[in-house]
C-alpha cells in the first residue's frame, strides 16, 4: 500500500497540487488500478481505512464521521427562552418565505401551550421574533406536555400540525392532529383529532417524528415514550392517504435509552438513507447510525455524543435543520428549563473543517454565482501561490497559480453546490468554504 501512503502523504502536505496535471492523473491510474486488484477483498470500510485520503481519487468517500459540530451557543439569533418546562423545538417553513421558522411545545400544570417564533431573517441568516402562543387557530390541546411535529400528511401542500404529549388522567401518550384547513403561506389549523388513521396510545408521553424510513413516499411515523422506548407505526396507507400499522417496539435496531429519548432524522453521513439521533434525560445526544439501506433500515449500535457533541443541561430535546443554508444539517436542542442550544455543523462530507490552517485569505461573495474574488491577508502578498477547488466527494475540480494580492476564480463551469477553496503558500495551508449559487 506504498503508493496510498505516498498519496496520501502529498494530499496532506499540500505538494499534491504542485504536480503536473500529467503526474496526477498517472498516479490516480496506478491507483485506480490498486483498488481493483483488492476491493474484493476487502470491504468498503475496511478499503477506507486502508486508502484513507486517497480513496477521493477513486470515488470513495473519505469520512467515516463526516460531521463536526461546533461547541452550542446559547438561545442564538435572538431566541428568547420559554418562561415554562421541557422546550421541544420543531422547525417549519409555516409562511413559505424560504426560510425555516420555529415552533416549541412546553410543559404547564393547567395545560401546555405552543409557542410560534417566526423568522423574521433570511435563509442564510436567521432572526427570530418574540414568541406568539398558540397562533394560527391552534386551541389548548388538554395535554400536560406538548411535542410538536409537522408533516405534510394529505400530500396538499402544507404543513399539517402533530402534538404529542401526555393525557395526565390516562397516564397515556396520545397524538393530536390538527389539520391546516388554510395554505402553505396563510395557515389555519382546525380543531384537533386524537390519534387519527389508525394511530394508537403510547405509553406515557409520546414525542412524535415523522420520516419516510422504507423509502415507499409517504411518511412513517416514531413515537418515542417517557421511559424511552420507541414505537413504530408504519405508513401502509398512501402518500395523500396515511393509515398506520399497530405499532413495532424499537424496530431495526433501535435499543431503548434512558428516558425521553426525543428522536430526530437526518442523512448526517451522505449516504442516501436516515439516521436516528435521540436527545435523552441526562442531555446526551445519541446516535444511531444507519447501516442498512434507505428502503430497508437497520441501526448500528448507539453512540453518545458523537462528532464533538456535548450534553445539554438536563434533557435534551433536538430538532435538525440546515439553518443556515450552507448544506449540512444544524441542531437546536432544547432544555428542560426553556433554554435552546445551538450546535453549528461545521464539517462536511470530505472531512475538510470550514475553516482549516492559517489564516490567508477570505472569498467574497460568497456564495458566488460566476465568479469569486480571492483576496490574501496583507502580510502574505508578493508570494506564488497555488490554489484549488475541491468537491464535496474531496475532488479536485480547479486548479490555478497567481502571484498578486489579489484574483478572481471563474465558477461559471461548476455546477451549484458546495465547495472548498484550498490555497498553499509555502509552507501554510488555509482552506475556505464556497456555495456556489
Amino acid at each position: 500500500m506504498h503508493l496510498a501512503r505516498r498519496v496520501n502523504q502529498l494530499v496532506l502536505s499540500g505538494e499534491w497540487i504542485k504536480l503536473t496535471a500529467s503526474s496526477r492523473s498517472k498516479i490516480i491510474v496506478k491507483l485506480n488500478a490498486l483498488y481493483r486488484q483488492i476491493c474484493m477483498f476487502f470491504s468498503q470500510v475496511e478499503l477506507k481505512k486502508i486508502l484513507a485520503v486517497a480513496a477521493i481519487f477513486i470515488g470513495l468517500p473519505l469520512a467515516l464521521q463526516s460531521q463536526s459540530f461546533d461547541l452550542p451557543a446559547q438561545n442564538p439569533f435572538g431566541l428568547v427562552p420559554d418562561s415554562t418546562y421541557f422546550a421541544s423545538p420543531a422547525f417549519a417553513d409555516i409562511d413559505n418565505d424560504g426560510d425555516f421558522d420555529l415552533f416549541t411545545g412546553n410543559y404547564s400544570h393547567d395545560t401546555s401551550s405552543v409557542q410560534f417564533f417566526e423568522n423574521t431573517g433570511t435563509a442564510n441568516t436567521p432572526m427570530f421574533a418574540l414568541p406568539e402562543e398558540n397562533p394560527f387557530g391552534i386551541t389548548h390541546p388538554g395535554i400536560y406536555i406538548a411535542f410538536p411535529a409537522f408533516a405534510d400528511i394529505d400530500q396538499d401542500g402544507d404543513l399539517d400540525l402533530f402534538l404529542g404529549g401526555l393525557v395526565e388522567e390516562e397516564y397515556g401518550g396520545g397524538v393530536h392532529y390538527y389539520v391546516n384547513t388554510g395554505s402553505a403561506t396563510t395557515p389555519e389549523f382546525a380543531a384537533p383529532q386524537i390519534n387519527p388513521f389508525g394511530l394508537t396510545n403510547t405509553y406515557m408521553f409520546v414525542m412524535p417524528e415523522f420520516a419516510d424510513i422504507d423509502n415507499d413516499g409517504d411518511l412513517d411515523l416514531f413515537a418515542a415514550e417517557g421511559y424511552g422506548n420507541m414505537q413504530f407505526f408504519e405508513n401502509t396507507g398512501t402518500a395523500t392517504d396515511p393509515d398506520f400499522a399497530t405499532p413495532l417496539q424499537n424496530p431495526f435496531g433501535i435499543t431503548q435509552v434512558y428516558n425521553f429519548g426525543s428522536p430526530a432524522f437526518a442523512d448526517i453521513d451522505h449516504d442516501g438513507d436516515l439516521d436516528l439521533f435521540m436527545g435523552e434525560y441526562y442531555g446526551n445526544m445519541l446516535y444511531f447510525q444507519n447501516t442498512g439501506t434507505a428502503e430497508a433500515p437497520a441501526f448500528a449500535t448507539v453512540v453518545t455524543n458523537p462528532f464533538g457533541l456535548v450534553p445539554t443541561y438536563y434533557y435534551n430535546f433536538p430538532a435538525m435543520a440546515d439553518l443556515d443554508n450552507d448544506g449540512d444539517v444544524d441542531i437546536l436542542a432544547g432544555e428542560y428549563y426553556g433554554m435552546f442550544q445551538y450546535f453549528e455543523n461545521t464539517e462536511f462530507m470530505t472531512g475538510i473543517p470550514e475553516d482549516q490552517g492559517d489564516d490567508i485569505f477570505s472569498l467574497y461573495p460568497n456564495p458566488a454565482t460566476d465568479g469569486v474574488n480571492l483576496i490574501l491577508k496583507n502580510e502574505n502578498s508578493g508570494y506564488s501561490l497555488d490554489v484549488c477547488i475541491i468537491d464535496l466527494n474531496g475532488r479536485i475540480v480547479q486548479t490555478s497559480s497567481f502571484t498578486s494580492s489579489s484574483m478572481k476564480l471563474e465558477i461559471g463551469n461548476l455546477a451549484p453546490g458546495i465547495y472548498f477553496v484550498k490555497l498553499v503558500l509555502e509552507d501554510k495551508v488555509s482552506t475556505r468554504k464556497l456555495i456556489i449559487r
